[in-house]
């Protein structure tokens, strides 16, 4: 179920834009959401998740457990997505 949620929430974020190749992983704790092609170019970002009291959240090394699905919370997802490694 948690996978589930999790494609749906990042179905609705490429809403109008290219589909990103990536793949669902889980553990007992966490949902990992594991990104090669995004916006056309390849990549290889790995994204936690959890659902805590029907909540999903998203870990940011910068932010820490950020829920992301209500405003403009998405935010979260986007900068983690797209920040380049230093």
């Amino acid at each position: 179920m948690s996978k589930d949620r999790i494609r749906d929430f990042i179905d609705i974020q490429f809403e109008n834009l290219e589909d990103p190749i990536y793949k669902i992983e889980e553990d007992e704790n966490h949902v990992y959401a594991i990104f090669t092609e995004v916006l056309s170019k390849n990549v290889s970002k790995e994204i936690t998740f959890k659902i805590l009291n029907d909540i999903l959240y998203l870990h940011s090394v910068t932010y820490g457990w950020k829920p992301v699905e209500k405003g403009n919370a998405n935010k979260y997802f986007w900068i983690e997505l797209l920040k380049t490694e230093a």
